[in-house]
């Protein structure tokens, strides 16, 4: 197991970009956030995500690529960098 010189228990993220690679997080929720992975070197234990979005970079992203090769189909939503990221839920 990594020894991770950051290290968050029981905080709540909202309407953040939150880089996890080299990080801990326990306990966490994350609402309305950016998740961001680019190596995977993190530790997100018992972390509930609410209206999240997953973005992969780097060999996070190669990974994504071979998991569609294999299952013929995309395992999550490739967003368009023009897309709005969270859409809106109020009603105008």
């Amino acid at each position: 197991m990594q020894d991770y010189t950051v290290k968050y228990k029981n905080s709540r993220f909202s309407g953040k970009k939150v880089e996890v690679d080299g990080k801990s997080f326990n306990g966490c929720l994350f609402e309305d956030c950016i998740i961001v992975v680019e190596k995977g070197e993190t530790d997100l234990g018992g972390c509930r995500f609410k209206n999240c979005k997953l973005m992969l970079r780097g060999n996070a992203y190669t990974i994504g690529k071979i998991i569609k090769l294999f299952t013929g189909k995309s395992p999550l939503k490739v967003l368009d960098f023009n897309e709005p990221l969270f859409e809106k839920s109020e009603q105008q």
